[in-house]
């Protein structure tokens, strides 16, 4: 490996040195150069950390409306979503999938230096934006909290002493054969301006957006309950089904009275307002910031996907627990069925062979002949998604979200003459509430009901310096400290019960720091930080569970059972890092890295029974060791320049979300993977091709390519659950030792091709084209497998639960007139292709019968305009 670091040097250095002989270098002579303006998220990154950045002209190129965005131009960076306020993130396979409102991702987000803790507000709808920067690797000095993976950073845009601002108006709509055409449109801008000679500026933005739903609801209706029953003979029959439920003799549908046909339908502000303080004759560079949202949305739907037994045999396009199927699902089912009748009439007669009646299945799949035939139905079933419209449901209780959000923060920056001081605080505050029909069928399975809140009070300062008296080393030292609460009530049906579960959580956490780098021989430097951490929570867990069916007669009401617990546990650990840099010449430079990442512990919200049992009411914190090896490089006259890592990790008690399934139902948990690894490689390369080989007005164009391979694994990871066994659990032992890490796709590719063409009079008109190929992924811990079966087998294919691999494919063409007119006209396609792939999928087999999926937006198209002025 030296070798070839040595080599690359050499014919990289020689190649600059070539090509400087034949272009004249317009900086020869400059012994200092200034840099202002261009993309400030380069300047985000600590120079020590792998690092993608992204700069106002990158997030509006991508289309990029929120963090979600981010993850189809940054290899290894996964984002999963269930719905449209909480994410979670992986990096380098890295993360932590849960949705729950006391979730703390392995991956912090910092606005403004302020972490966004509270994990509803983690989606951020990013407006007015000045960079976006995603950091890979622990983070193991400095104040990033709890960034044992990696962080986000988005810097928005300053006031500055002068007029300036501009205005942009987004129309497109999705446009796909799945899909209704739904239109949408976004609105965006932003005004600063002096308020007081040049040292007081402001700056206000703003943001509104508008989706219509897309996604059909086949239990649309207009018919209040009151009416859905008919009487015959003194008895009540039930009306009939408005969309497929299972109803009984005398039954009413449940299903939502003027429910609407169309579901996704979305309404997304935001506003931040801005005060600027730099006094000419102080060294004070204050700002402060205020910023309020709001976001009212359809929750979101997804896929319903039955699973039934034929006799001791598992297949999907089955049957929930009610008997219930998609209807799309049942049609897939027969149209293959009858396919592979017509192929082979001999084995496979399908008057014979009825795959609608559960008993057929069982009985034919009694036979070695028919199990060989059936096992082709499921792989055919399994090729491609099964669901032919994935935007059609029967969903009886589609839900609503509603999320406000508050944000304070402050940045003061004081430019002494020994040292330089930066103190950054902030204050977030939400409240959300959220329906949902979480078993995706028109059954009153298991919808839920949850509102939650919380706020946050952070704060954190830090001293640094280029020099220690004669001594030249860079240095900072610092500290934070934050304080949160979260308060959560979650309403549920769980089949016969109704369930309620209560929690509120408290984080006090603070962190010292120190980090250096001195550069002690002409081409070395060494780089080192270190980092205390502490935190606490405070747990408390109530819940309530009472039955909803009627008692028999002469016997009392069914009792209330509840539990109640409470929970305190304090965690600390020193982290850090230490790395060595070779510059091998101006162009090509070497650096050896060891990081040391640390994530405090977590408290699960599921049961109170079980609040104060290991690795199922709370969970130990993770660390992690870190090696890195990383190559920059540039060349031909900088026309070619970008970097390499090459990565290996290892994980004590890495965190894992789970689904797991007992007498009771489904309970949310995070779980202990006592050890875990993780190894892997990036390349990044930009490349101008064409620059002084054309004329001027055709040389612009610009190549990025971007690569990332992961080989991970759960080193050990075995766990007891419960399965069902005719109505009881029976315990199970689960060992999920040797399967890849949750969301962490072996190869990842991006590229983007930007080329400006300058036609003088007509313009300038730049087309882009991007595009993102991504292996299979899976979304649980048994290599996309689902759940085992009571003796801990295996019963689906990989990636049924999640993602077989898939390209997406985005283009835009931009004019500007002109001149400097501020003006620009744009039109895109994102998905072009219309693929179809998944953002989060689940098994839930074991208790319901059904795999829910949640499936990504179809192609989406149109055009903008922004003037800036």
């Amino acid at each position: 490996m030296l070798g070839i670091t040595c080599l690359l040097a050499l014919l990289l250095g020689s190649n600059a040195q070539a090509q400087s002989n034949a272009i004249d270098d317009p900086f020869a002579g400059v012994e200092e150069m200034i840099v202002t303006g261009g993309s400030t998220a380069a300047l985000l990154a600590p120079s020590n950390t792998s690092a993608v950045a992204f700069d106002t002209a990158d997030l509006e190129g991508y289309g990029v409306e929120d963090l979600s965005d981010i993850a189809a131009y940054v290899p290894n960076l996964e984002i999963r979503s269930v719905n449209a306020t909480n994410a979670s993130f992986f990096v380098r396979g890295v993360g932590l999938q849960d949705f729950g409102a006391n979730a703390s991702s392995s991956v912090p987000i910092f606005q403004d230096g302020v972490p966004r803790n509270p994990s509803a507000t983690q989606l951020v709808g990013l407006f007015d934006i000045g960079g976006l920067t995603v950091l890979k690797g622990p983070q193991g000095s400095g104040n990033y909290r709890n960034a044992s993976a990696g962080a986000f950073l988005i810097k928005t845009q300053q006031p500055e002493p002068e007029f300036s601002g501009y205005a942009k108006v987004s129309l497109f709509q999705i446009v796909s054969v799945d899909a209704r055409d739904a239109p949408r449109y976004d609105f965006e801008t932003a005004v600063g301006a002096p308020v007081f000679s040049d040292w007081i500026s402001a700056r206000i933005s703003a943001r509104y957006s508008h989706e219509n739903g897309f996604w059909e609801n086949g239990c649309a209706n207009r018919s209040p309950i009151d009416t859905r029953v008919a009487q015959a003979g003194g008895q009540f029959v039930p009306d009939v089904s408005i969309c497929g439920e299972n109803l009984q003799p005398g039954d009413i549908s449940q299903v939502k009275p003027f429910a609407n046909r169309w579901i996704g339908e979305v309404d997304d502000y935001g506003i931040r307002g801005q005060l600027r303080f730099n006094p000419p004759d102080i060294p004070l560079d204050l700002v402060l910031r205020g910023e309020i949202s709001r976001l009212n949305r359809d929750s979101t739907a997804g896929q319903h996907l039955g699973t039934s037994y034929g006799g001791k045999f598992l297949y999907v396009g089955g049957g929930d627990r009610t008997g219930y199927r998609d209807p799309n699902n049942t049609a897939r089912l027969g149209e293959l069925t009858e396919s592979l009748a017509r192929e082979r009439p001999d084995l496979y007669p399908t008057a014979r062979f009825d795959p609608f009646v559960e008993g057929n299945v069982a009985r034919a799949l009694s036979r070695r002949r028919d199990r060989v035939r059936y096992g082709r139905l499921q792989k055919e079933l399994l090729k491609r998604p099964l669901d032919e419209q994935p935007y059609f449901g029967q969903l009886d209780r589609p839900g609503r979200i509603l999320l406000d959000t508050n944000i304070a923060s402050m940045t003061a920056l004081v430019d002494l003459d020994e040292f330089d001081v930066e103190v950054e605080a902030g204050y977030i505050d939400y409240r959300k509430s959220e329906g949902r029909d979480s078993d995706l069928s028109p059954n009153r399975l298991f919808p839920s009901f949850s509102r939650d809140n919380a706020w946050e009070a952070y704060g954190s300062f830090e001293l640094s310096g280029e020099a220690i008296g004669d001594v030249p080393l860079v240095w900072s030292t610092g500290a934070y400290g934050m304080i949160e609460q979260v308060e959560s009530k979650n309403e549920q049906f769980i089949l016969d019960d109704f369930r309620i579960a209560e929690f509120q959580q408290e984080i006090y956490s603070f962190g010292v720091f120190a980090q250096g780098e001195y550069e002690f021989l002409e081409a070395f430097t060494l780089e080192a930080g270190i980092r205390y951490n502490w935190e606490r929570k405070d747990f408390e867990l109530y819940t309530e569970r009472q039955s909803t069916l009627e008692p028999p007669p002469g016997v009392p009401p069914y009792p209330i059972i509840p539990v109640r617990s409470r929970n305190q546990r304090s965690w600390d650990a020193f982290t850090g890092f230490g790395s060595i840099r070779y510059d091998f010449t101006e162009q090509v430079s070497m650096s050896l890295k060891y990081a040391r990442g640390f994530k405090a512990g977590h408290f699960n919200p599921s049961k109170a029974s079980t609040a104060r049992v290991p690795n199922v009411g709370f969970v130990d914190p993770e660390s992690i060791d870190a090696f890195e090896w990383r190559l920059e490089f540039a060349g031909w006259a900088d026309r070619v320049s970008g970097n390499a890592n090459f990565f290996f990790y290892n994980y004590r008690n890495y965190q894992v979300f789970r689904l797991t399934t007992d007498a009771t139902g489904v309970n949310r948990q995070i779980q202990n993977a006592r050890q875990a690894r993780n190894l892997g490689a990036e390349l990044e390369v930009n490349i101008l091709p064409l620059e002084g080989y054309v004329p001027e007005m055709i040389e612009g164009l610009r190549i990025k390519l971007l690569g990332g391979w992961l080989r991970t694994q759960f080193v050990e990871f075995t766990n007891a659950e419960q399965r069902l066994s005719e109505g009881i659990g029976i315990g199970t032992t689960i060992d999920y030792s040797g399967n890849p890490l949750i969301s962490a796709p072996d190869l990842q590719f991006t590229g983007t091709f930007i080329w400006p063409i300058v036609l003088d009079r007509f313009g300038t008109f730049t087309p882009q084209y991007d595009f993102t190929w991504s292996d299979d992924t899976p979304f649980d811990p048994n290599r996309g497998r689902g759940e085992v079966d009571r003796q801990g087998n295996n019963r689906w294919s990989p990636y049924l639960v999640g993602n077989r691999a898939f390209t997406l494919h985005n283009v835009r063409l931009t004019w500007e007139p002109p001149g400097d007119t501020g003006i620009s006209v744009a039109g895109f396609c994102r998905n072009l292709t219309d693929e179809r792939y998944l953002t989060f999928a689940v098994d839930i087999s074991t208790f319901n019968d059904q795999i829910l999926n949640f499936v990504a937006d179809p192609r989406t198209c149109g055009g903008e305009a922004r003037f800036t002025w």
